[in-house]
């Protein structure tokens, strides 16, 4: 029985202690600024027969000032392996962010899927993507 409690005595404080700094580190993980999202678009702003514009806005990007609007499309939604990339330059002064990203060397006549995202310019992403949406050019 001595044993039983002395093991109890060892094992509680340390069980307590080891809980006391998961949350230490959770809290201290935490992220210190807003958190990013998508609040207008993405959608067309132009198109024609072999190009197009998407624009979306994002709020409270974060990171750096410099951030990349990116595009992942295909004329398959399961396969959207092209990739367009744009840089834009974030005002510190404005929560939001405007991206407009340019698709060239596109088929006339095709509907292809899309999905955005941006980064910063040290390659993180900001923790938004849209859903696939689609286009048609002329």
């Amino acid at each position: 029985m001595r044993r039983l409690i002395l093991a109890l005595a060892l094992i509680v404080p340390f069980a307590c202690l080891t809980l006391l700094l998961s949350a230490a580190s959770a809290i201290a993980a935490a992220p210190t600024h807003n958190v990013a999202q998508i609040t207008a678009g993405p959608e067309l702003e132009s198109t024609n027969e072999s190009m197009t514009i998407i624009r979306w806005t994002t709020k409270h990007p974060g990171g750096t000032d410099l951030h990349y609007g990116i595009v992942h499309y295909g004329t398959d939604a399961k396969n959207l392996s092209e990739l367009a990339k744009s840089p834009n330059r974030r005002n510190p002064s404005r929560p939001d962010m405007i991206f407009r990203v340019r698709i060239a060397g596109l088929k006339p006549q095709t509907t292809y899927y899309y999905t955005v995202e941006s980064t910063s310019a040290t390659g993180v992403n900001d923790g938004v993507s849209s859903p696939i949406r689609t286009f048609k050019t002329r």
